[in-house]
């Protein structure tokens, strides 16, 4: 299982013995590069999991979230 998401670490290696399958925890930035990283893990492409959809009329507000640092996965802004 590879997930972007966060997942509670502590429990991955018993889970994982239940199963008969080896388990390893990676931090993998939500980027290009990061997600490439995974690839070869996956059947088909990794992709970010998207937090919110801002229009881009509300740019300020998606920034200002972000800035937070409390965001699980991207934020877009669309354009009409």
């Amino acid at each position: 299982m590879v997930s972007p998401l966060p997942c509670d670490t502590s429990r991955l290696s018993t889970e994982a013995e239940k199963f008969a399958v080896r388990a390893v925890f990676m931090l993998v930035e939500a980027d290009h590069a990061g997600m490439r990283e995974l690839s070869p893990t996956r059947p088909r492409p990794a992709r970010a999991p998207r937090h919110s959809a801002f229009p881009l009329a509300e740019a300020a507000k998606a920034h200002a979230l972000g800035d937070t640092g409390r965001t699980v996965g991207k934020l877009v802004r669309t354009v009409p």
